[in-house]
């Protein structure tokens, strides 16, 4: 059983180990009860820390604890998860960190977290939730950090497009969504490299879905160990119907780039594409680079392989936890109930654009791509809880893996290898 912590990190993380760093259990720990100095709060750029909204969070904090002091530090993404593990395990790094949902489990297993098992109930809304979030902050029944706000993706189509080519609703399947694609082709032939549904090849926050609406998974764990399971016959099934949608809807250049080389929002500005899967803050983007597009975006959740059961979403998003050597340990709990707490996720939905963490949070004054957002976000599913997804992520094996799929590999030898290679590095942390 591979679920021991502090044993055996590997797969390129720098990992300080934490009983040898005068951490949990050090000899000058500090009473909990502790209500007076500065909680160092570590946020990550683009989040609700660098926002004017976390003065509130501070200020409804020091209004319980008068005698102390909240000070923000941003930090950037760019290797963000070894700063993270090095700092927790220093004894001089932060009390409160955020952290990016697929690098959560790598600090769970780290040891630098304290442990707020115990204290889950206090948090509101903590049985509903988002599993994407949820479940990367627990490891072996144990929590770790709570989820601080979600993400996920959405349909954007051009409602003129639509409305010239005779298109009154949304498809509500795929089969019905790449015929729309044929359709909306037919009606912008005039346009160059034009695509009903733009969709790069090595999105695989689009392709994985397609997998999960299949009945696949892209692991599965049963005793500590992970075993991908891209090969089996669902998974398979699911990476056919991506190729088939991705090459039957976007234009032959899409297949082996990203969403940001080239931008997909510009696409979709300047009108070569009808239909787009997007973030939270892409609609927006898009309307800066052409005005013109004010009022003509409509949304839509992507649909699935029969009408009463869309494709589930994956959610991405940050997570918050608390260093296991904090000085203010309760204090610090107290500042995770505020800044996930009803008043404050209605906040971040409404004013940040940013899913709250559970469905009961969702204010009505949301954007509408946000509450589009946020109903997709009911059926939801995570990626696998490993500290060796973080590795996948840095080395963007899953978008070369997506891109090389929709480009015509051999889907027998390229999810044979997937599962060798992705199963030895979820693996990796053990002992």
């Amino acid at each position: 059983m591979k679920s021991t912590r502090l044993a055996g990190l590997a797969a390129g993380a720098i990992i300080v180990p934490l009983a040898l760093a005068g951490c949990s259990g050090a000899g000058d720990a500090p009473e909990a009860g502790d209500t007076s100095g500065t909680l160092t709060v570590w946020m990550m750029t683009g989040g609700p820390g660098d926002k004017p909204i976390i003065e509130d969070v501070n200020a409804a904090f020091e209004k319980k604890y008068p005698d102390m002091d909240v000070k923000v530090e941003i930090q950037q993404w760019d290797n963000i998860a070894t700063k993270l593990t090095t700092a927790l395990a220093s004894g001089n790094g932060p009390d409160i960190v955020e952290m990016g949902n697929t690098q959560t489990p790598l600090q769970t297993y780290s040891g630098g977290l304290l442990d707020i098992t115990d204290d889950k109930a206090s948090f509101e809304e903590s049985d509903t939730w988002l599993a994407g979030l949820a479940d990367p902050s627990t490891l072996d029944g144990r929590l770790y950090a709570t989820p601080l706000y979600g993400g996920t993706k959405v349909v954007m189509y051009n409602k003129q497009m639509f409305a010239d080519a005779g298109i009154t609703e949304p498809p509500t399947t795929l089969d019905e969504l790449m015929a729309a694609c044929g359709t909306l082709s037919a009606a912008n032939s005039a346009t160059d490299n034009f695509s009903g549904f733009y969709m790069p090849g090595q999105y695989y926050f689009a392709g994985v879905p397609f997998i999960f609406g299949a009945g696949g998974d892209v692991a599965v764990q049963k005793d500590g160990e992970w075993k991908a399971t891209m090969s089996s016959a669902k998974a398979v099934e699911g990476l056919t119907a991506f190729k088939e949608f991705q090459n039957t809807c976007s234009t032959p250049s899409s297949v082996g780039v990203n969403t940001n080389n080239p931008d997909q929002t510009q696409i979709f500005a300047d009108g070569q594409a009808a239909m787009a899967y997007v973030r939270g803050w892409e609609p927006a983007a898009v309307v800066e680079k052409n005005p013109e597009m004010e009022g003509n975006i409509g949304y839509f959740i992507m649909p699935g392989y029969t009408a009463d059961e869309p494709l589930p979403v994956i959610v991405a998003g940050s997570t918050i936890g608390i260093a296991a050597d904090t000085k203010f340990p309760e204090a610090a709990k107290d500042y995770l109930r505020i800044i996930t707490g009803a008043d404050m996720q209605a906040r971040f939905g409404s004013e940040l654009n940013l899913i709250p963490i559970s469905p009961a949070f969702t204010p009505d004054d949301m954007p509408e791509h946000m509450l589009v957002a946020s109903e997709a976000a009911k059926s939801n599913k995570s990626l696998p809880a490993s500290p060796g997804q973080s590795t996948l992520e840095s080395e963007r094996y899953n978008e070369q893996f997506f891109a090389s799929i929709v480009g015509g590999a051999d889907l027998e030898k390229a999810t044979a290898d997937y599962d060798t290679y992705v199963t030895k590095t979820l693996n990796a942390y053990g002992d």
